[in-house]
């Protein structure tokens, strides 16, 4: 058995037998004092008293437990019960104690509680404001875990920002008024919708085309059918999970297809982004220009932009200082290798590092490489855009000048902060949130905020059918489960 006091000795010595005996003979795994038991004979200031009474009545609503006092330093253990459980306690801080006693009742190990005479030292290292602020939010993350612990992973998640992104969805559609949608909705050309479709299309090939130039200069020669599909299947991933997760998939396909490492894998994924970034802020800035005369920019448009271009403006000084400072140590002399396991641990994260840096450089610093993937981004995500632009041709009673050059530069203007809001992933594939900063946009410019919606939702529908649709033939083709792809972790890449 294990068991601590307190070392000033506020609760009397003579309580000792009783907490050794709970656990040594009686039966019991844990054992507790309590200050706050109507038998307990305790004396301490008004404040904590008051404090401590609503603090541990909160543990005993939220958290279920049956006990009086969780944080009296007069506890015994029983050392296998204990060591059981200290590997899910997550804090090491005051709340510690009432986790492990809290887990030790949900868990149904046996615990006693009894009362003792207790008296106040006078001095503590409490921060009464700061600690008392830190553990309510310990209760409602304990609450959280031990009371809806599928909401903390895998399909809980899903549920958890699917749940989100129906929300805003739905809270957009009943503000615009869901008979105005519905009534637009009626009135839009299939036609028209189907040339959307076949645009959003034809820029699937464009992506495979980037991403097989990419490798291509890192020294991996793959077919445009293979990275075609790998995309799709990553990308639908993003549609159906929450905070581009998606992208591991992508990166446990070339590990298993082609035993791609992992090193160049992420860089290059990590290299296709930045420069989707790029091309998404660049055609924003633009566009913001060509709208200027008609309306000023939100200050939240504003602030998209500004993000992402001193985002792109850092990515690239740490590439350049890095690259820089590899190349400096490339031609010192080499250190002799350690024969040590944490020696060799290090030189292998560091070697990790060095090949992610240089691999990121080739493509992302080199002019020519650069100039040919920008202007590979710049076509991909003008085909995003044209998708777009034919959706709203699609309603011919919207009453826009579709060829007018202020329509042009605001549909690019929204397209492009509705693909910059998808870098904070909210919900998954930013359904919900693209739905709303493309409608903000197109009511600034004059479009009917009601119109705007109804297009931003079928645009998204349209090229969120089309990805998972073209994931599902590519997983097919490549003898992949949905299950598969979409469980992929850091782990699983790991263990590869």
């Amino acid at each position: 058995m294990l068991c601590y006091i307190d070392v000033d000795l506020a609760t009397d010595i003579s309580h000792l037998e009783k907490l050794v005996r709970a656990v040594s003979t009686d039966g019991y795994d844990f054992a507790t004092g309590s200050r706050i038991m109507p038998e307990s004979d305790a004396k301490r200031p008004f404040k904590r008293e008051f404090a401590s009474r609503g603090y541990n009545s909160l543990v005993r609503l939220f958290l279920h437990s049956k006990l009086y006092d969780h944080q009296c330093g007069f506890k015994a253990f029983r050392r296998g019960a204990l060591f059981e459980l200290l590997d899910e306690i997550e804090n090491q801080h005051w709340f510690w104690d009432t986790e492990l006693l809290v887990r030790a009742q949900h868990r149904g190990y046996r615990v006693l509680e009894f009362p003792v005479y207790w008296r106040h030292g006078g001095s503590s290292k409490v921060n009464f404001a700061k600690d008392i602020l830190g553990m309510g939010s310990e209760i409602f993350r304990l609450w959280w875990e031990l009371f809806l612990p599928g909401f903390f992973s895998g399909k809980g998640k899903i549920i958890l920002t699917a749940s989100l992104a129906l929300i805003i969805l739905a809270l957009a559609t009943t503000f615009l008024g869901a008979s105005d949608v519905l009534e637009n909705i009626k009135q839009v050309s299939p036609g028209t919708l189907a040339l959307a479709s076949l645009v959003y299309c034809v820029s699937w090939p464009l992506r495979g085309i980037r991403f097989q130039q990419i490798l291509k200069r890192l020294g991996n020669h793959y077919g445009l059918g293979f990275l075609t599909g790998s995309i799709f299947i990553s990308q639908s991933a993003n549609v159906i999970l929450p905070a581009r997760i998606g992208d591991l998939s992508r990166m446990y396909i070339l590990k298993k297809s082609k035993d791609l490492a992992f090193t160049t894998s992420l860089s290059s994924l990590t290299v296709e982004r930045v420069f989707d970034i790029i091309a998404i802020t660049f055609i924003a800035a633009l566009a913001s220009s060509g709208v200027a005369a008609r309306f000023e920019l939100a200050s939240w448009m504003e602030s998209l932009i500004k993000f992402s271009g001193i985002a792109v403006l850092l990515f690239f000084a740490a590439l350049f200082a890095l690259s820089f400072r590899e190349s400096r140590m490339k031609k010192g002399v080499k250190e002799k290798a350690s024969v040590s396991y944490s020696s060799e641990h290090v030189n292998k994260i560091k070697e990790f590092a060095s090949t992610f840096i240089h691999q990121m450089s080739v493509v992302a610093v080199r002019p020519g490489a650069f100039l040919a993937v920008v202007a590979s981004s710049l076509l991909i995500w003008g085909m995003d855009i044209l998708t777009c632009f034919l959706v709203l041709k699609a309603f011919p009673t919207a009453g826009v000048d579709m060829s007018s050059a202020f329509t042009i530069s605001l549909i690019f203007l929204a397209v492009a902060l509705g693909n910059i809001a998808k870098t904070f992933p909210i919900t998954p594939g930013a359904i919900g949130t693209y739905e709303v900063a493309l409608t903000a946009v197109f009511g600034l410019g004059g479009i009917r905020p009601e119109l705007g919606f109804t297009v931003a939702v079928l645009d998204h529908i349209i090229k969120n059918s089309i990805t998972l649709i073209g994931g599902g033939f590519a997983l097919s083709g490549l003898g992949l489960r949905w299950r598969e792809v979409l469980s992929t972790s850091t782990d699983t890449l790991k263990g590869m």
